[in-house]
């Protein structure tokens, strides 16, 4: 067995580790110097799950396709086996009203992938698109909920209680540990990948699609997991919605700052349109139902299950 391919599994246990600790000092550091619970949840705890991705994006460079796989497919595990397991663990409460915004700007980012897919390659003028659209979704979140109690609740209660004196050198020290972990991680998943990609002979854009996005996921199907084992339901949702709005931005747009993106004709075949099928799928369930239940979580994994069942059975697909 190439040596390399240790990569994989080092990798993720790396970007576990290095993403939990960089949003656990951080978090911890914000919180010391008096910043506001709803501010470091809707920023520092909502970068920091997206971390892995970003990184990912960053080593990528001389596999670009890569970069669009894993935002893809780290969107399509994100509702499809996060979310599923989690809602099938316990049905997830997700109050419309209270995160619109959210909901809606995910669901757009989704459609605004799909027309720059169209375009045939995501460059450097989309990337720094991108990365303001993110921007200005942080601001209007803000303005919207810094007055608004109830809306800062999904935010805030990821950052509040932690009861912590851990001194500042040592909340710096974890917060340096978990980037150079995350940027060694990172590195030896990539390498990893790719070396797996040349052996069995598929495409970059599938290692990325699958592997890639699996692991850099791990954070998201973790947190969601637990949220719904301990009844906190809202935490679930409203992670995964952040996730997958900060990968069609600012992951895909850091990456696109980077090196352009080919974008294949499979991915507007299908991949890309089942990204938007389980974003509609979940929009419909939190407009019409305030929640997620176990139906719609089984719903989810069936059809990321059917997915990858389709890319094994029809590999021109991939």
């Amino acid at each position: 067995m190439d040596w390399v391919l240790l990569g994989i599994p080092v990798g993720i246990v790396m970007l576990y580790f290095g993403s939990d600790w960089l949003v656990d000092g951080s978090k911890k550091l914000a919180l010391k110097l008096g910043i506001a619970p709803f501010v470091v949840g809707l920023t520092v705890i909502a970068f920091g799950s997206s971390a892995p991705e970003i990184i990912t994006s960053i080593v990528s460079t001389k596999t670009p396709g890569i970069i669009l796989g894993n935002v893809i497919g780290s969107n399509i595990v994100n509702v499809g086996v996060a979310i599923g397991v989690a809602a099938i663990i316990c049905p997830l409460a997700a109050v419309y009203k209270a995160m619109k915004i959210e909901i809606v700007t995910m669901v757009g980012t989704a459609f605004l992938l799909l027309a720059l897919a169209f375009t045939g390659t995501i460059g450097l003028p989309f990337g720094i698109m991108l990365i303001a659209i993110l921007i200005a979704f942080v601001y209007i979140v803000y303005r919207t909920k810094v007055n608004d109690k109830e809306g800062q609740k999904s935010y805030a209660s990821e950052a509040e209680g932690t009861g912590d004196d851990t001194s500042y050198p040592v909340l710096i020290a974890l917060i340096a540990i978990g980037l150079v972990l995350l940027y060694y991680g990172a590195t030896f998943f990539v390498d990893g990948a790719t070396e797996l990609a040349h052996m069995i002979g598929i495409s970059d854009f599938m290692v990325g699609l699958i592997i890639v996005a699996i692991g850099t996921s791990l954070p998201e199907i973790c947190i969601c997991a637990l949220s719904a084992k301990r009844g906190e339901s809202d935490l679930a949702v409203s992670n995964i919605v952040g996730s997958n709005v900060f990968n069609a931005t600012v992951v895909l747009g850091t990456g696109a700052c980077l090196v352009d993106i080919p974008v294949a004709s499979n991915v507007l075949m299908i991949h890309l349109p089942v990204m938007i099928l389980l974003s509609l799928m979940m929009y419909a369930f939190v407009y019409r139902k305030n929640e997620i239940n176990r139906t719609a979580g089984m719903m989810f994994l069936v059809v990321y299950v059917a997915y990858i069942a389709v890319l094994a059975c029809m590999p021109s697909l991939a």
